[in-house]
């Protein structure tokens, strides 16, 4: 656990240690934009408006594994920045086996309600019908999968070694593009085919994760269980940002499938599909780096080493704000040749997702910060703070903000009340950074008698 707390770090080594942090993310993201093009160029653009009518679904699941994923890793991190390994382990093979029965639930629930009965609840349309059910009568086992696929990820950065995160990520994302490209293209299955293709791919990163931590794991091993409840509410209620914030993903798509539909029909849906792949794909850096970077907090806030937390949030700071600055110059200037990629020759696709990505580039400026803000809060073990900023922008903010502005100025303001959300958002998000700086940030930097008032 030295690279956690050890000698100070240059810009490049602070760089190093985040890339495979970053990477792993990006490739996740990556694949996924791969997944949706081989839909979109060889199945058609409604078979991806199919796949985004299940996105709620998929968002719900991620959203669970990575509560338990993020809340769980603080937690931990901030036990073995403690010196309490044997808990640590403890609480982390207990929150695996909470998960693998979370799996299973969500496997036999789905089953019981059938997957046209789910396609329907999440408002897929007669023509979109047959598509969805193709793809979530396989993709199911993925979507149970992916809470564990998350919770190795996390845990593994936590054991001192990103790279193999990044290794579990490329192992599914090969297992993913290749079976597109034989299942789709080859053997012309359509969305059926690239239901099995992302099953497969996520249940492939799982398998990875599950022998790192009987082979090659250094500080975080399976050991027996203890049925520790307090254990588990308290990671449910610290993870519940990141709950909070992928169950509104599901939320949003749910509701801007709705509108959509009414204002631009199944091409509208397929048009917001690419744009959700590609916001995704330019935000993937900003989740990476937060994923990379909590463990570092978690663990040297646990060991009240709060010179090496200002050092992390300063480059993290410092980096977001440079690659929010490129990420919106590639959205405004280069935007419209990412969506060709995705939908050569669906000329009314094109034109819809290309005015609404000259209103989404602007998003690119301010939602690095506030999904740096969200896991600062969540390593530190304020789950509270985390949740706040998270339901905020999604339930208050955007949800408000996506049922007022189509009222006014059409299907352009289904475009405009995402980043007017995340502009109120990183406004949240400095007020509750400031008020708390003194307590998490440079509580070492105040006079003994203002550290026993804020305590």
């Amino acid at each position: 656990m030295e690279e956690l707390s050890g000698q100070k770090w240059s810009t490049l080594d602070f760089i190093k240690f985040i890339t495979p942090s970053v990477l792993s993310i990006i490739s996740i993201s990556l694949y996924m934009v791969v997944d949706a093009v081989f839909i979109s160029r060889y199945a058609g653009s409604n078979a991806l408006a199919s796949v985004n009518i299940i996105m709620p679904l998929f968002s719900l699941c991620f959203g669970i594994g990575l509560m338990v994923a993020a809340g769980a890793s603080a937690i931990i991190g901030i036990e073995l920045g403690e010196n309490k390994k044997h808990l640590a382990n403890k609480h982390f093979t207990t929150a695996f086996i909470f998960l693998l029965i979370v799996m299973g639930l969500i496997i036999l629930i789905a089953q019981s309600i059938g997957m046209e009965g789910i396609s329907l609840l999440l408002g897929a349309t007669d023509m979109l019908l047959p598509g969805c059910i193709n793809y979530l009568d396989i993709f199911i086992f993925g979507i149970a999968a992916v809470v564990l696929q998350i919770f190795f990820e996390f845990f593994i950065r936590l054991d001192g070694k990103p790279i193999w995160a990044f290794y579990t990520t490329i192992a599914g994302g090969l297992t993913n593009i290749s079976l597109d490209y034989y299942l789709i293209v080859e053997l012309n299955m359509g969305v059926h085919g690239a239901g099995i293709a992302s099953a497969l791919g996520i249940c492939i990163a799982g398998l990875v994760g599950i022998l790192y931590f009987i082979f090659k794991s250094d500080n975080l091993k399976f050991v027996t269980p203890s049925l520790d409840f307090k254990f588990l509410i308290d990671t449910m209620i610290n993870g519940s940002s990141e709950m909070v914030s992928e169950l509104s993903t599901g939320v949003k798509t749910f509701v801007f499938n709705i509108i959509i539909i009414k204002y631009a029909g199944e091409d509208g849906v397929a048009a917001m599909a690419i744009l959700m792949h590609l916001f995704f794909l330019l935000s993937s850096f900003y989740i990476g780096l937060s994923m990379g970077v909590s463990p570092v907090i978690s663990f040297n806030y646990g060991s009240k080493n709060f010179e090496k937390i200002r050092e992390v949030l300063y480059y993290s700071i410092l980096i977001t704000v440079v690659v929010s600055v490129i990420t919106f110059i590639i959205g405004i200037f280069w935007g419209d040749i990412a969506i060709l990629i995705f939908a050569k020759g669906q000329d009314s696709v094109i034109k819809i997702a290309e005015s609404g990505m000259q209103i989404f580039a602007f998003i690119f400026l301010m939602n690095g910060i506030n999904i740096l803000a969200s896991a600062f809060f969540t390593s530190v073990n304020n789950g509270k703070i985390s949740a706040m900023i998270s339901f905020l922008k999604s339930f208050v903010f955007t949800l408000s903000f996506v049922m007022i502005l189509p009222g006014m100025f059409g299907l352009r303001g289904v475009w405009l009340s995402v980043p007017v959300a995340e502009l109120a958002t990183v406004l949240v998000s400095f007020f509750f950074v400031f008020k708390y700086w003194y307590v998490y940030v440079s509580p070492d930097a105040l006079p003994i008698n203002t550290k026993q008032v804020l305590q």
